[in-house]
């Protein structure tokens, strides 16, 4: 896919209350620094946040994350070469590059409104006037669900309906320049506390994953397919699907970064599950890679079409641009590493 010709990028972010919107947007440095995403084509890949960024850290790594209050932006400058031309090897050739991805959240009454009181203001009003502005200029759109949420049609088809009554809601002007929309499956990790020590390696083969997905996301296949953004216009919207997870898988261990024994941990149930890591440290898994295809329309293996999704099977991809990473996992290297460890 090509990459935007504009460097200064923005990208809308929206989910339904407790779907881990905000985990994921404070983990995508932290995800593109540990190298743990999909993106093999990035080279020398770099990323630098505003301060708001380093705040939202420092306050959601000393504790169990609450509910976003408030509208917060945050810029990321990121900093990568790209082959040039057509991605083929014989091309030969690196390009580099600079862009800045501005990211928006907002609390998820927000957007999707739980219920509307006779005779009540909306106490969200104000911020969702913000967020339509915000939508206003994206390129794309992250969307995020929790897996299990995604894993019954209930819950899939309260996000599509209210996804697609946004999408009604804004109208066309608001929506011009956007090309793609990226739904985001959160806290996949839940998904695997039962292969234990080998959950990491089943994390890092495509194949594998869309298998999960495919088996776990059946319910709402009848929603999945009718899903289209702007469906009452004709709009060419890249539509994909990433397993996502803050918590991610322990480097050492291999098994989810999640504590099985906790007394709070319910995993048919459980929005913020306890790490295993003590101070709750994270090892963020493909938490960048929707933000950086909404935002630069770059392919991964990991990135599923609706008909992979609906099939569980990946189709071919370009062997330079979206090549599967190595088997087996490797350890978190630096920021500056040309090979990605997902």
């Amino acid at each position: 896919m090509a990459v935007n010709d504009n460097d200064e990028i923005h990208v809308g972010l929206t989910g339904p209350v407790r779907s881990g919107k905000t985990n994921l947007f404070v983990d995508f440095a932290k995800c593109v620094e540990l190298n743990f995403h999909g993106f093999r084509q990035l080279h020398n890949i770099k990323i630098e946040t505003d301060r708001v960024n380093r705040k939202l850290l420092r306050r959601y790594y000393r504790n169990l994350p609450e509910a976003t209050e408030g509208v917060t932006d945050i810029r990321f400058d990121l900093e990568l070469d790209l082959p040039s031309g057509d991605g083929l090897q014989s091309a030969g050739t690196i390009d580099h590059r600079q862009f800045t991805i501005h990211v928006r959240d907002a609390p998820g009454e927000a957007a999707f409104p739980s219920s509307d009181i006779p005779g009540k203001a909306n106490p969200h009003a104000e911020k969702a006037k913000e967020l339509d502005e915000w939508f206003s200029k994206a390129r794309g759109i992250v969307l995020v669900i929790s897996a299990l949420n995604a894993g019954t049609d209930k819950g899939f088809e309260a996000l599509i309906d209210k996804v697609e009554d946004f999408f009604e809601r804004a109208g066309k002007p608001e929506f011009q320049k956007l090309e793609r929309v990226a739904i985001a499956i959160s806290m996949f990790d839940l998904l695997l506390l039962r292969f234990g020590n080998r959950s990491r390696d089943i994390a890092t083969e495509p194949e594998a994953v869309l298998a999960i997905l495919h088996a776990h996301m059946r319910p709402a296949f009848d929603i999945i397919k009718d899903f289209r953004p702007f469906p009452s216009q004709e709009r060419d919207i890249d539509l994909r699907f990433i397993a996502t997870s803050s918590y991610g898988f322990h480097p050492q261990l291999g098994c989810a970064n999640i504590d099985a024994n906790a007394e709070i941990l319910d995993p048919g149930n459980s929005r913020f599950p306890v790490p295993l890591t003590p101070d709750n440290v994270r090892y963020p898994y493909m938490t960048a890679d929707p933000f950086i295809f909404a935002a630069l329309g770059l392919d991964s293996p990991f990135l599923f079409t609706r008909d992979e999704i609906l099939s569980g099977i990946l189709k071919e991809r370009d062997p330079v641009i979206a090549a599967p990473p190595a088997a087996g996992p490797a350890s978190p290297v630096t920021e500056t590493s040309d090979s990605t460890s997902a």
